[in-house]
């Protein structure tokens, strides 16, 4: 008998997965995010530096095993206010 090849993940398993691929961005401050997920819908929410990792997070969060759908509400900060690492 087979096992099945798909495994039931939490919400919580999901932000938790999500917030931990984030991390690993080097160009996102994931403290600077604040992110929901219900019944596998994904909410993002705050700033990050551009445009480019704006996209990057909605393109991570798709990745992630359970997610159904991303709400991408971050906004780029507009660059006086750019934080440099």
């Amino acid at each position: 008998m087979m096992a099945e090849s798909w495994i039931m993940t939490t919400d919580a398993e999901m932000r938790t997965d999500l917030l931990e691929r984030l991390d690993n961005i080097p160009s996102v401050r994931s403290a600077d995010l604040d992110v929901f997920v219900d019944n596998g819908m994904v909410t993002l929410n705050g700033h990050v530096d551009t445009h480019q990792a704006r996209f990057e997070v909605e393109s991570v969060a798709k990745r992630v095993a359970g997610i159904r759908g991303v709400k991408n509400h971050l906004k780029p900060r507009p660059t006086m206010d750019r934080r440099w690492y």
